[in-house]
């Protein structure tokens, strides 16, 4: 395939945790705490966005719409996160470390058949207890 050109970046990160709490206090939505009914609207938009609008998009070929359907299922799952009250950005780099951990001292990672990656003898798993705000 043809490769992609990358777009000009910003001076700055993007921080798709920061964008999505932006957006989220603009439509009054809490970020910080435990919203139930909130948190079951995103719950229900991962769903949707995920069987509807994906799915759709895989089985037509429009590589436009599967794009637009990945990070419209990111902005909901983040969304989710901001609603249950959790430390989005903590549980991220936790997550990342540990998968950090599934690499080999050569550098490299170990892979099944299918391409899935392996544990290596180093993997830790995640601590995401710390990232859970207590009501």
């Amino acid at each position: 395939g043809r490769k992609l050109q990358k777009h000009q970046r910003d001076d700055k990160m993007t921080n798709p945790f920061r964008d999505q709490e932006k957006f989220m206090n603009a439509c009054d939505q809490s970020t910080d705490t435990f919203n139930e009914a909130q948190y079951k609207l995103y719950c229900d938009l991962i769903e949707e966005e995920y069987n509807d609008e994906f799915k759709q998009a895989l089985a037509t070929g429009d590589r436009i719409e599967q794009l637009d359907a990945l990070i419209d299922i990111l902005v909901v799952t983040i969304g989710a996160i901001h609603s249950a009250g959790f430390d989005a950005e903590g549980a991220w780099k936790e997550v990342v470390r540990s998968n950090m951990s599934k690499v080999m001292p050569d550098g490299k990672v170990r892979k099944r058949e299918d391409g899935k990656v392996l544990k290596g003898p180093d993997y830790s798993p995640p601590n995401l207890v710390p990232f859970i705000k207590s009501e």
